[in-house]
């Protein structure tokens, strides 16, 4: 029977990477706080599933952070939009990044101006939740040269403090395909 996970040392793992100012390697994390190797690595795994450590591949190594907010991730990001489906924020660096793209590819920009027409779904999904003030959802495959993603887009009608409303909010999950 396999032997259950110690909290205690995942507790202690987040607690180092939430210290750290730069990535670590699983050999670095092992020898800062004196635990095996392969336990560091059983549980960095467990803590990339919930969502709380993140990994990234360099060269041969895998270097590993804490996920300071869902945002910031590379399976996360989160963007305003204005009545006319213009980006006013976008934000979820890391996973922006891996297409080349950063926040400000969109500012005051609908997705197929930023992107091409080919990603007018986008912007009609954000409509839509306009329209209908009700949720919308996009699936659809987002490339670069060197990665491929398939993206969940959720967009929800975004309302002022008088109940105007004035465009969309929208969540975006990413999975990895290349």
């Amino acid at each position: 029977m396999a032997k259950a996970l110690d909290h205690k040392i995942s507790s202690k793992i987040k607690k180092y990477l939430g210290n750290q100012t730069q990535t670590k390697t699983i050999t670095e994390i092992s020898r800062s706080l004196d635990i095996g190797r392969n336990t560091v690595a059983k549980h960095l795994e467990l803590l990339k599933i919930q969502g709380l450590v993140e990994e990234r591949t360099v060269g041969q190594a895998k270097l590993w952070s804490l996920t300071a907010t869902p945002f910031d991730s590379d399976k996360f990001g989160f963007s305003i939009r204005d009545k006319k489906g213009r980006h006013l924020y976008s934000y979820g660096a890391k996973a922006l990044s891996k297409f080349g793209f950063d926040e400000k590819t969109f500012q005051g920009k609908t997705t197929s101006e930023a992107l091409g027409v080919n990603y007018e779904d986008v912007d009609e999904a954000a409509f839509e939740a306009m329209n209908t003030e009700k949720l919308a959802i996009c699936h659809r495959k987002y490339e670069s040269r060197k990665f491929q993603a398939k993206v969940v887009q959720y967009f929800f009608p975004n309302y002022d403090n008088e109940g105007k409303l004035t465009g969309t909010i929208s969540f975006a999950s990413i999975s990895d395909t290349k």
